[in-house]
């Protein structure tokens, strides 16, 4: 039973920030079972590490060469 007493007036809140939602990715996860969404987020997190280990071999790869440049100047 619904009550009808209930106001459903729009929230100015929620309206300001609906416009910065894309209500079709929203849609496509909600098609998914629950098992197909979290096997995409497992995806998601391994892509993340991923991207994580490789900023971290960038950085270190970085810095070796950066210490083999100063050798190099060293007479």
């Amino acid at each position: 039973m619904v009550d009808e007493s209930v106001s459903l007036a729009p929230n100015p809140v929620i309206e300001a920030y609906k416009k910065d939602v894309d209500r079709t990715l929203l849609r496509e996860n909600l098609k998914l079972t629950p098992d197909q969404r979290l096997d995409k987020l497992q995806d998601f997190v391994g892509f993340v590490a991923d991207l994580r280990d490789a900023g971290r071999r960038a950085r270190r790869d970085a810095a070796a060469l950066g210490l083999a440049r100063e050798r190099r100047r060293e007479p």
